[in-house]
């Protein structure tokens, strides 16, 4: 029992610990924006030095902002150009292409929450009996903004078709391959996790 004890205590403590680690650091980083406004670039101290990354809104209040460290090879599709030895004239390419894709990203928000909204409606369908010619309308509506979001997403492939040479589009490919096997595995132990 005293063991048990002792046990949940530690455990406690450390959970502690790391919630006021990451509370310190979020702090850290809305120090850095400011007097900043969403887009601006900033700098903050991180674990292994300095860090440069955009101020950012918060996702709970829309009213503080921070600054969003730039990732490395944990940063996606994006992430991995670092692996691939770009050109001064690559990265300047792709410098215009990710100003261009913000406002994609843009783009997509509302899609998105349209497919959120559109499958809730179904849901309330189902429940109160809707028809289902009604039913098949608003299934047909989600198959197209989906087509729109996929549209866009694709346009970001076709940019670095452009960008890149041969070698690294194989490069690419295969880290690209790479990281998705990653992401099912993590969402494979998040779900075993889950179920447990």
């Amino acid at each position: 029992m005293k063991s048990l004890l002792s046990l949940t205590v530690i455990t406690l403590l450390f959970t502690y610990n790391t919630h006021a680690k990451k509370g310190e650091m979020f702090e850290v980083r809305k120090a850095a924006c400011a007097e900043k406004s969403v887009g601006d670039a900033c700098t903050f101290q991180g674990k292994k030095g300095e860090k440069s990354g955009t101020c950012k809104e918060g996702k709970r209040d829309k009213e503080v902002l921070f600054c969003k460290g730039e990732r490395g090879k944990k940063g996606g599709q994006f992430g991995m150009l670092k692996e691939l030895n770009l050109s001064k004239e690559q990265f300047a390419k792709l410098k215009t292409f990710r100003e261009s894709e913000k406002a994609k990203r843009e783009e997509r928000k509302p899609l998105k929450d349209k497919i959120k909204s559109l499958k809730e409606d179904i849901k309330k369908g189902f429940i109160s009996n809707i028809s289902d010619e009604k039913m098949l309308t608003i299934h047909r509506e989600i198959s197209t903004v989906r087509a729109k979001i996929e549209e866009l997403r694709f346009s970001k492939m076709v940019a670095l078709k452009n960008i890149l040479n041969e070698e690294q589009r194989t490069k690419f490919m295969e880290l690209d391959e790479k990281r998705k096997e990653k992401f099912k595995k993590r969402r494979g132990m998040r779900k075993e996790k889950s179920e447990q």
